[in-house]
């Protein structure tokens, strides 16, 4: 056993040298472009529940800002299909694809600094009830919304380098 315990504390360390020597630098190291986004991007609003639970994320993420530098928005789509069907041709089983278009734009100029699409995928169980069934898809659009938002904070603060001043 102590020898595997010697194998995994080498495979971390020399895992370690690898990604130092290659330039790898941790994202939100202090000083670094993503970093500094905090307090500086307004998340514009929009409409319908799912759209409040992704701007919640993000200004969760990025906090709220008096001044913005940059403007983030978004929208949000998600389609339903039917997955699994019982016997008596019920569908049990529903997936959830969510998209989500997002730019950022410098707020006192509108130039374009970064615009992209994330995916993401969810599902959820119906029964032959119709509030349970409702519950769950509620709940899965919450957690695609997200999952959503999730993504887009990650491309955001992953290419902050690039375009952030």
């Amino acid at each position: 056993m102590s020898l595997f315990n010697r194998r995994t504390i080498l495979v971390s360390l020399t895992s370690t040298a690898l990604l130092g020597g290659c330039g790898f630098t941790p994202i939100y190291s202090e000083g670094s472009a993503a970093d500094g986004l905090r307090g500086t991007i307004e998340i514009v609003p929009g409409k319908g529940r799912e759209v409040f639970t992704m701007r919640e994320r993000l200004v969760e993420r990025y906090g709220f800002s008096n001044t913005p530098k940059y403007r983030l928005s978004f929208t949000y789509k998600a389609e339903s299909e039917g997955l699994a069907v019982s016997t008596s041709a019920e569908v049990t089983r529903f997936n959830l694809d969510g998209t989500s278009d997002f730019k950022v734009v410098d707020a006192q100029t509108g130039v374009l600094l970064l615009s992209g699409t994330v995916k993401s995928k969810t599902a959820y169980s119906a029964t032959s009830e119709t509030f349970p069934t409702r519950v769950a898809e509620q709940d899965a659009q919450s957690r695609l919304a997200l999952a959503l938002a999730d993504q887009i904070v990650t491309r955001v603060s992953a290419t902050a380098s690039k375009w952030a001043k």
